[in-house]
Formats: structure tokens, sequence, C-alpha cells
């Protein structure tokens, strides 16, 4: 989710688009273009063909990758369609805790600008991925005037459940949940019980509880759900939900738990694709957008992190990383002249190098020497 803190929770649900079963159907012989729109059964739908058969939904959960800006570029032709079309809509989104809804509130009304909403939503502490990706749907909802709305629970609170279990919350945390946690449905449970035992030894050992991952995840969903039922009532208005990939795709997050809390809503999906033949008729809509390259993975750097620290699990062969030599097991100690101990951390140093257009000065810690390597920007000798 690339929130500091909740690494295990995304880390996890990370491998689900990879590794779930395929039921693929015929999909049109065609090159799709990014944006292009689909059907669960692989017939391609034109921007209007897609409005018309969601224009009346009560919820349209739309999924993506948080790195990939094309899935945030179709996020906002989706919206901006609908816009458009005169849809009476609310925009609902997974990245804003319910602490930020103020903010929110005063972005609606006009009273804070484009410019200024990051700095006052505390995105890059609260979300931690670009603000730029996000940038196109706020500028439709401005466009449209289209109310946009918090969804999330406090970062400390899913947190701490990560660490802890439910158990560990007290009452100032729970006021930012529902009283009933929902669990998933009996097929995901068992799914991401053994995609957690595949990868349990990349995960950090104070947050390798299965019980309070599952935890987590169901209080970060049901949080959602809960609070898209609010807005939904308040407003009387179609909610656009826009959250990460596994908490739209095959109905296992937000739709789940919306059906137990509020039976009989009408809801659409619409999730990202990477390669037509994943389309299947799990899903009722799909939009195509090629993966995107993240600027750690553009440096040839592959890691984890685990107790504070970063550490190289590989570098891609031809690399920039590669290159300048890094290897296997090497610990990031500093990133751009700054201590890095978070993913956050190296992501923040390799953008800024990017824009810089300088290269990613890295300190590691290899066999108890500190070595200091600079990586050229991708596509530089």
């Amino acid at each position: 989710m690339g929130i500091k803190g909740i690494i295990v929770l995304s880390f996890v649900v990370l491998f689900l688009g990879g590794c779930a079963p395929r039921h693929p159907v015929m999909v049109e012989d065609i090159q799709p273009e990014p944006g292009d729109f689909f059907s669960g059964k692989g017939h391609v739908l034109k921007p209007q063909d897609l409005v018309d058969q969601i224009r009346d939904k009560d919820y349209i959960l739309i999924g993506e990758s948080h790195d990939n800006p094309c899935d945030h570029r179709v996020q906002a032709r989706i919206i901006d369609l609908l816009g458009q079309a005169g849809v009476d809509t609310v925009i609902a989104l997974e990245m804003v805790n319910v602490t930020k809804q103020n903010v929110l509130d005063e972005f609606n009304q006009g009273l804070i600008n484009l410019e200024e909403l990051p700095e006052k939503l505390e995105w890059e502490q609260n979300w931690g991925h670009d603000f730029e990706l996000y940038r196109p749907i706020f500028k439709k909802a401005v466009e449209h005037k289209i109310p946009v709305m918090a969804l999330n629970a406090p970062q400390a609170v899913v947190r701490k459940i990560s660490h802890y279990g439910l158990e560990g919350l007290d009452n100032e945390d729970w006021q930012y949940l529902p009283d009933e946690i929902i669990p998933p449905r009996q097929e995901q449970l068992e799914y991401l019980k053994m995609q957690f035992e595949v990868h349990e030894q990349f995960i950090p050992e104070d947050r390798a509880d299965f019980e309070h991952f599952i935890q987590a995840q169901s209080a970060w969903d049901t949080q959602m759900a809960a609070m898209a039922l609010h807005w939904r009532e308040k407003t009387s208005s179609k909610l656009v939900i826009l959250a990460g990939l596994d908490h739209v795709r095959l109905g296992w997050g937000i739709e789940h738990r919306l059906n137990i809390i509020s039976p009989d809503e009408d809801i659409a999906r619409i999730v990202p694709v990477r390669d037509p033949a994943d389309i299947n008729k799990n899903d009722p809509f799909y939009f195509f957008c090629p993966s995107a390259a993240r600027e750690r993975v553009r440096f040839g750097l592959l890691f984890t992190t685990d107790n504070d620290q970063i550490v190289l699990r590989g570098v891609i062969p031809g690399s920039s990383a590669d290159r300048a030599g890094l290897r296997s097991g090497d610990r990031i100690v500093s990133a751009g002249g700054m201590e890095a101990t978070q993913a956050e951390d190296l992501h923040r140093a390799a953008k800024r190098a990017v824009q810089e257009e300088t290269g990613l000065k890295l300190e590691v810690i290899r066999d108890e020497e500190s070595k200091s390597f600079e990586l050229a920007l991708p596509g530089d000798e």
C-alpha cells in the first residue's frame, strides 16, 4: 500500500495479481492501446459503452497499481467521462485517511487549491506515493465540481493491528474503525494463507503473524466499505472508489464488505490488466495499462526492508546498480546523502536523482565495511 509500517500488508497482497489462477477468455484480436476498455468477456468497449454500463451503479470501484501513471490517467478519464455524462458522483479515496477529511472539505469548497493540497494532506508522510501521479484525478474533480472524500483508517491504527492484532487497539483507535471487522471470504483466506507461507521469509519477524496480517487487511477493507456506505448515504450520489487493485479485483476486498453491511447495492468494478490474455469473467470490466517501471527498478535495485534496514536481494543484470558494482546482501544505509531505512527513503532519493538528472549516490555496508557507489541515470553510460 505504500505506507510506512504496513509493508507486510502490501507485500503479500502484491503477489495476488501475478499468482492468481486464471480463467482466460477469448479476447478480440487487436493490439490494445493504453486506456482501452474491455468487458470481462474480452470484448472491446468504447468509452461511451463503458459509461452506459456503469452510470447507474451505486458504487464504481476502480483498481490501480499505486505507482502506475497510466492507471491514474485512466481513473481520471473515467471520472471525466462520468462528469461529461452528467452523472452525479463523489470520489472516495483509499489514499486519504478520515482524519484528513477536513482538508478535503476545504478543497471541495475551493478554500484550498490543488498546489496546496498535498502539503495540507501530509500526502508524502501518510501515503508515500508521488502526488503527481494522482494530480489528474484531483484536476478532474475540480473541473467537474466533484467532491472528494476520505475512506481509510489512520496508518498508525492499521500498523498497530499488523503488530499486535485487534486486541492491541485501545478505545481511541476504535473510533476510526467499524464495530465489527469483517473477515475475508473463505476462498481468499485460503489463497492468502498459501501466499503468506510462500513469502513468509521476506516478512519482518515482528509482523510475521498470519492472524494479525488478516486482521489488518480486514480492518482496512471493512473501514473503507463502511466509509463508502457513509458517503453514499450522506450525499445520495454515485460513489467512485479509487483503491489498490487487490481491494477491488474479484470482489474480494471492499465489495465483499459492502455486500454484507449493505446488501443489494449495485456495484461495478473496473480493474487494470497488463496483458489482455489475463482478462477473465471474474471481473466485469478491465482497462489495459502496461506495467510501469519504478525508479528503484529502473536503477536495477531489488530489495526488501527488515527492521529499518534496506537489504539488496539482487540487481537487474546490465542495470545501473549492476554496472556500479552493487550485489546481493549489500545493506543500503544512505541514499542521496540522507539516511535510508525504509523503501520510501530510497524511492524519494531515486526520484530526486531522476528529476535533478544526477546519479543516485548510495552508501552501503558490505561485510561490515562501508562502501560508496554512484548509480548512473538509467540510459546513461
